[in-house]
């Protein structure tokens, strides 16, 4: 392997070259075995994303990506060192199939990622229609397509979208209909339930008063174990609610309760919605199906994120 740079995320490593000319080049990414990096230089990527953020992530995700690079390359420039320390997470999110949190950290940092376009474009090429539905369409602050033409060009050429022939809506629901997609999409609604008023109940924060200071990693290492296996095994329900008097194309969230569930409690509690235009195109794209392969993928104190196969 004669690698330049390499960015590594929890799980995987993604090789980049700078040429002679100042041009950023992606690589590929690393199929098997550790690098050896000894003799590199080692940065850590920005902080504006850290899954200290989240009570529960998904686990490729919770990751602090670094960035290694040979002696011999500089990236002191600073549209190279600045796309370099950026684009960890994004790669991270994409690869976990996290369409909402890659199309934020895009929107985040759009000015960074648009000085080197063509290869941004490349990196998100594969996820492009996912990310721009989760922006466009499952957010309740919903962007406009023009706001984002770097992701809207590559998903109008997957769509195969023409305006002269049909809508936007259409378009989406007809990729849909031919498709198997994964989304990530944030719940709206949450307000009008409950499910989220207890989301780190003591029981579990009193984990840590067990640790021992004989063994502090290993504890606090077991116990981050714990607290992410528990949150991950939550079932998760998202299904169609056709009977909904408000929206007939209405989508529900269904969660086991977190402190019912540390107590043996079983049962399911409604966490939110998907948001009503995404729901809409889903319902049209395949009016038969009504429940959807889904996972809470992401928990904060201000937002319940849910993976879903449509």
């Amino acid at each position: 392997m004669n690698a330049q740079i390499l960015v590594k995320t929890a799980d995987n490593w993604f090789e980049f070259s700078k040429s002679k000319t100042g041009q950023l080049d992606y690589v590929g990414k690393l199929e098997s075995g550790e690098p050896k990096v000894d003799g590199w230089q080692e940065i850590a990527s920005s902080p504006y994303f850290t899954p200290s953020y989240y009570v529960y992530v998904h686990a490729a995700l919770g990751c602090n990506p670094r960035i290694f690079v040979t002696p011999e390359v500089d990236v002191s420039d600073k549209d190279t060192f600045d796309y370099l320390v950026h684009i960890g997470p994004l790669l991270a999110a994409i690869e976990a199939k996290d369409s909402f949190l890659a199309g934020e950290l895009y929107l985040r940092r759009m000015e960074v990622f648009d000085k080197f376009a063509q290869l941004t474009q490349y990196l998100m090429e594969d996820f492009c229609v996912e990310i721009f539905f989760s922006l466009c369409y499952g957010k309740m602050d919903n962007v406009n397509p023009d706001m984002i033409p770097l992701i809207f060009e590559s998903a109008k050429k997957k769509l195969d979208f023409d305006y002269s022939r049909e809508s936007l809506d259409q378009a989406v629901t007809r990729y849909f209909k031919q498709n198997t997609v994964t989304l990530t999409l944030p719940l709206v609604g949450t307000n009008f339930y409950h499910w989220d008023d207890d989301i780190e109940p003591e029981a579990l924060e009193r984990l840590t008063d067990n640790l021992s200071a004989d063994n502090l990693s290993a504890c606090a290492q077991k116990i981050r174990s714990a607290k992410s296996d528990f949150y991950r095994s939550l079932e998760t329900v998202v299904q169609a609610e056709p009977y909904n008097p408000a929206d007939k194309n209405s989508i529900i969230c269904l969660i086991e309760n977190v402190k019912a569930k540390i107590f043996g409690n079983p049962g399911l509690e409604k966490a939110g919605h998907a948001r009503a235009l995404a729901a809409k195109i889903i319902r049209e794209a395949k009016p038969q199906k009504l429940s959807y392969n889904a996972k809470l993928f992401s928990l904060s104190y201000n937002k319940i994120c849910v993976q879903v196969t449509v």
